[in-house]
């Protein structure tokens, strides 16, 4: 079975559709489906952020290039997470294959009747889906992962007193939230390390370097089996609301969650629904460094680390056990 996954990775989009869509062509080549990447970028995004076996680069939401991909590839099933496509768009690839799976964070737009929504993760249960035009798949069961975070591991050790914080703002820090985090755990944290990862389109690293201390470390062209190690490795993790809020769950590492764009809402709202309140919201931006200093300062004891650790449990052991084929 040939399958085929349209996603985008731009300055203006970040990383997050193609990590989980990276997680999905593992998932179905693992079941012997040939999957393929179906990729819109720009040069913000290198080469070296994906590593699936197959990727092919083109402006899929361009209708030209759209009806020459479909003519020359036969495919059974297509998978789109886009947060840009035309409505039309995913109506043109319905029509030229069996199964249309549209991966989406906030009810975007009306998918095309008789298609699968997948919302990977929180997100779907707290919006209004029209159920008997589609087929809606939503919660942690359907989260995407990337490999080395399906493994089975051990969550770490609670330390004592905290050695490390990581801070992950995913592909772009577009809200320039890296550097005014980064003085926060300068000034209130001296003597704990800092893990910074620096996505591919980050255009602040001046000012993020001008926030660092001796004891701040910058990462960048992170793989996937390292970003696991990494997050494992620290006490504390500084999130976005995205993508990685999943992969960090199934670590088992405390976070303050920072909402940085709205499609984030619904898995930002099913975290503080399982009781994890250490979130920022976008429209409390504002008030950043106060609310971060707060949160930080209540996770800086072990017991209330240890506590979040158990309300992580149900991701720990989470299998994918869907593939929509």
């Amino acid at each position: 079975m040939k399958a085929f996954i349209f996603t985008e990775a731009l300055s203006t989009t970040g990383l997050g559709h193609l990590g989980r869509c990276t997680a999905l062509a593992e998932i179905l080549i693992e079941h012997d489906v040939d999957a393929t990447i179906v990729l819109h970028k720009d040069d913000s995004i290198p080469n070296s952020s994906f590593s699936t076996s197959k990727v092919l680069v083109c402006n899929w939401k361009d209708f030209d290039v759209l009806n020459s991909f479909l003519l020359s590839h036969a495919m059974e099933i297509a998978y789109v997470d886009s947060y840009l496509a035309d409505p039309l768009i995913y109506e043109t690839i319905a029509s030229s294959v069996q199964r249309l799976v549209c991966i989406d964070d906030n009810n975007r737009i009306s998918y095309p009747n008789g298609s699968i929504i997948l919302n990977p993760g929180f997100g779907g249960k707290f919006l209004n889906y029209d159920l008997k035009r589609n087929c809606v798949y939503t919660g942690i069961e359907f989260v995407l992962l990337r490999k080395p975070f399906r493994e089975n591991f051990a969550f770490p050790k609670v330390n004592e007193e905290i050695r490390s914080i990581l801070v992950t703002m995913g592909g772009t820090d577009s809200l320039n939230l890296v550097p005014r985090i980064l003085e926060v755990l300068t000034k209130n944290f001296p003597n704990v390390r800092k893990e910074i990862v620096i996505g591919p389109a980050f255009d602040n690293i001046q000012l993020i370097e001008k926030s660092a201390d001796n004891q701040t470390k910058l990462h960048r062209g992170l793989d996937a089996i390292s970003m696991r190690n990494l997050m494992q490795s620290v006490d504390l993790a500084i999130t976005a609301g995205g993508q990685t809020t999943y992969e960090l769950a199934k670590t088992g590492t405390p976070m303050v969650v920072i909402e940085t764009i709205e499609n984030q809402e619904g898995n930002v709202a099913g975290f503080l629904e399982m009781g994890i309140d250490s979130v920022i919201r976008l429209d409390a931006l504002s008030k950043l460094e106060t609310l971060l200093r707060g949160y930080l300062f209540t996770l800086a004891d072990s017991q209330k680390r240890l506590e979040f650790c158990k309300l992580l449990t149900p991701f720990k052991n989470r299998e994918t056990d869907f593939l929509f084929i």
